[in-house]
């Protein structure tokens, strides 16, 4: 759905972008459609671009997936509160909510000229509403997460290290996608800062959990998750490397007579990976017998109960939102008692 779009006034260019945003979420909106999206290694992303003085000629283009975008707007009168983020422009009351809003250009370091009027991108994930301003939203654009790469060192690096991932398009122009789970923590702080012990559930066994995302942010605060749930754990940063690397751990179980379970309690996949995503691992993995007693819990920022269903019907045991601690740990305790009856887990106590 990428075309030039005629307006005579932004509200008018908004209108149009939401016109066609709309129409998009309407051609998703079955779980059927949305089944064959994910088992074809595909999604959709609204891009839109950035006020980047060092990109003149417009090649860096920015994508979010259109499963986290609730609605487009002319940006609202925004509200400063005290002692607010620099990188925030304010909270906004949309429809009666106050949603925070924060600003990319100025989280990226552009600077945005005085005269411009950024678009707002509300977006609805982990739970939680939140807005980003931006300069221009172009069009939805289909992609395979196929094509979708890590950044390479020269681009990350020009971004602050900020991208989870890159795709070379036609007309020399690159889409990137940002970290959003590091905007959040940044900008807005994270639950797992101050998470209690209390708030932890235990395993007591030596075999690992594996698990895989592609934010830096996220694979941080999973590994201090596991890490106070006292157990052993790897990781991967896409879709592709876990598979191979779940691949191998099971050839080494299989050639030592072992069954994989001995060796691997659970695996936790995020769901928007760069070359592969959790959709497709989750079912690549269900469709191997060798994984029929490791238990796949999915943990995404796709938080919708749509989301959840999808993972559901790819084979997944469990299903829960980034990222919330306790929910995480007493999810994951639960999934591994029900496969691993001998394991010796402390659960949490359910809350009312």
């Amino acid at each position: 759905m990428t075309r030039t779009l005629g307006y005579r006034t932004r509200a008018q260019h908004v209108a149009l972008l939401q016109a066609d945003f709309r129409k998009a979420r309407v051609d998703l909106k079955s779980i059927d459609d949305r089944t064959n999206l994910a088992g074809t290694n595909r999604l959709e992303l609204l891009t839109f671009r950035l006020c980047d003085t060092r990109d003149p000629a417009g090649t860096a283009l920015y994508g979010i997936n259109v499963f986290k975008v609730r609605e487009l707007m002319v940006t609202p009168r925004l509200m400063p509160i005290p002692e607010m983020h620099p990188c925030m422009a304010g909270v906004a009351n949309i429809r009666g909510k106050v949603v925070p809003v924060i600003d990319l250009d100025l989280y990226m370091g552009f600077q945005r000229p005085p005269e411009s009027s950024p678009i707002l991108v509300v977006t609805e994930f982990n739970r939680s509403t939140q807005g980003f301003l931006v300069d221009e939203v172009e069009s939805i654009m289909p992609l395979a997460w196929s094509d979708v790469q890590e950044p390479p060192e020269m681009i990350a690096e020009a971004h602050n290290n900020i991208l989870t991932a890159f795709s070379p398009l036609e007309e020399k122009t690159m889409l990137l996608t940002i970290d959003v789970e590091r905007v959040i923590y940044d900008v807005l702080g994270s639950n797992t800062d101050d998470m209690a012990e209390a708030d932890i559930a235990k395993v007591n066994d030596s075999r690992m959990i594996f698990f895989c995302d592609d934010s830096a942010v996220a694979r941080a605060q999973v590994t201090k998750i596991l890490d106070r749930m006292d157990v052993a754990h790897q990781s991967a940063v896409n879709g592709q490397d876990a598979h191979d690397m779940l691949m191998q751990i099971a050839d080494e179980a299989e050639a030592g007579g072992k069954k994989l379970s001995d060796l691997l309690l659970a695996v936790v996949t995020d769901v928007e990976m760069p070359k592969m995503d959790g959709y497709v691992l989750t079912s690549k993995l269900k469709a191997d017998k060798r994984f029929k007693d490791v238990p796949v819990m999915m943990h995404s920022s796709l938080s919708t109960s749509e989301n959840k269903r999808l993972g559901m019907r790819v084979g997944a045991d469990g299903y829960i939102p980034k990222l919330q601690p306790r929910e995480f740990s007493s999810t994951l305790v639960d999934l591994i008692a029900k496969a691993h009856p001998d394991v010796a887990v402390e659960q949490l106590p359910k809350v009312a």
